[in-house]
């Protein structure tokens, strides 16, 4: 278990330092109570399309201990992330900014000692913070572990296809955090679980293998690529063994759910009986999708900006005060002042996101980016993806998972207009002006096979 040292002693820009301070002020009154203050459990998982859920009405029993906690919980339907990769999509729901705010554009960026994160206000404000990360984009020295008392971000395990690839499943990071919070006394804590699993390749251990595996099934063959590409058949680095099967791989998938769902199961079970359950607000969330055969991409994600990679779970559990579903879209930038209003740290914060237990919700216009010349906006029921001048309109209310093209059509001339200024109001828009440039580590040669193995470096690079 590594000791991280405490960021908040870094500069700021000065917008961010008055926050801090102001933060600080309002909560010192309040640590002096902080035994009457939510917990804050964050939960997210890999590569997780909320339309394998049960809860999000699949047909599958892939997440059985999930679904009930959503049952107690309050579940929006329309969710979206704000980058189809793990590294800009956390940085995005851990900060509350955009991905070109916190110039953490790639997987191999690093998150700037000046960008604010959620675990530094909170233990400003008197908490403890522990993490737990299983993916190797979020590995030490990438930034992510600011304002974290304990980061562990271990991963003993290799994949069973791929031995050069450290992770760790479930199970172990399950323990990790189980063991965390049993040496915990005192403050109240904050709690960032990120779950590997199931990101590809999909590898359930074996129980799982032929759970949702139907014998009956008429089989439909891909062809198995060469390189990481998604386009037209299995990525090289999804292969497993000879399968070209599309049914296996998406019941090896929704193994891999059922595998997670168990640990989680697990983990609910431990905060109920250690009394954290009913002092804590839960938020549950996936940092991205996953292509199943959408636009022709088969089992992967980072390609591009449509529903199947932006599309994710969000589940937010708080005693008996929230329960039900809701419909109005919502996005990982909302989760910090959601987050902030519940433990009554209050402020003029410059955060774009919205405080999702108002009621009624503010309507909102949520982008995603990828890279730097590719972004997607969404507004009242539409949403433009631009890929360099290239723009598409999607009625997304009719056609969600985006299939037809209206940006040619005269008719929504005016509207596709309206987003497309829309979309450049907002990347125009800068609440950190930082005034840095990316930053990427120095990886070396073996880093560097890992993140282009995990389909995150492009092949050449």
């Amino acid at each position: 278990m590594v000791n991280v040292v405490n960021m908040s002693n870094y500069s700021k820009p000065l917008l961010c330092l008055f926050i801090m301070l102001f933060i600080t002020g309002c909560a010192s009154h309040k640590t002096r109570r902080s035994s009457r203050m939510p917990n804050v459990i964050l939960i997210s998982v890999d590569t997780l399309r909320p339309d394998h859920l049960g809860c999000y009405g699949y047909n599958r029993d892939t997440s059985p201990n999930l679904d009930r906690f959503a049952e107690e919980g309050l579940l929006f339907e329309a969710c979206f992330s704000h980058a189809p990769h793990t590294g800009p999509s956390c940085t995005t729901f851990l900060s509350g900014f955009l991905p070109h705010e916190t110039n953490v554009i790639l997987n191999d960026s690093i998150v700037h000692t000046e960008v604010p994160m959620l675990a530094e206000i909170l233990k400003d404000a008197g908490f403890k913070t522990y993490g737990v990360v299983s993916n190797f984009v979020l590995r030490e020295g990438k930034g992510f572990e600011q304002g974290f008392d304990i980061y562990d971000a271990r991963m003993g395990e290799t994949e069973l296809n791929r031995r050069h690839i450290c992770e760790r499943t479930a199970k172990k990071t399950t323990d990790c955090a189980i063991n965390i919070l049993k040496n915990h006394s005192g403050n109240p804590f904050m709690l960032w679980i990120h779950y590997q699993d199931p990101h590809g390749p999909y590898t359930p251990p074996p129980q799982y293998h032929q759970m949702f595996h139907n014998p009956n099934q008429k089989s439909y063959d891909l062809k198995l690529n060469q390189s990481l590409s998604g386009k037209g058949g299995i990525p090289s680095y999804q292969r497993l063994q000879d399968h070209h099967d599309y049914f296996y791989y998406v019941a090896q998938y929704d193994g891999e759910i059922r595998y997670f769902d168990e640990h989680f199961g697990r983990l609910i079970a431990f905060l109920k009986k250690g009394l954290f359950f009913e002092n804590s607000i839960i938020i549950f969330t996936a940092d991205h999708g996953e292509a199943m055969g959408e636009h022709d991409y088969y089992f992967a994600h980072g390609h591009g900006l449509t529903n199947d990679l932006i599309h994710v779970p969000l589940i937010i559990r708080y005693r008996d005060e929230l329960r039900g579903r809701k419909k109005d879209p919502v996005q990982h930038l909302d989760i910090v002042p959601t987050i902030l209003h519940r433990v009554r740290i209050q402020g003029d914060f410059t955060y774009r996101g919205r405080n999702l237990l108002a009621d009624p919700l503010e309507a909102s216009t949520i982008l995603s980016e990828l890279h730097f010349s590719n972004s997607a906006v969404i507004s009242d029921g539409m949403k433009l993806i631009m890929y360099g001048e290239n723009a598409f309109l999607f009625d997304i209310q009719k056609d969600f998972y985006e299939n037809r093209n209206l940006a040619n059509q005269f008719q929504f001339r005016s509207l596709l207009g309206y987003l497309v200024n829309e979309r450049q109001r907002m990347r125009n828009k800068d609440l950190l002006c930082l005034d840095i440039a990316p930053q990427t580590p120095e990886l070396t040669r073996e880093e560097k096979e890992k993140l282009r193995s995990l389909g995150y470096i492009e092949e050449g690079t």
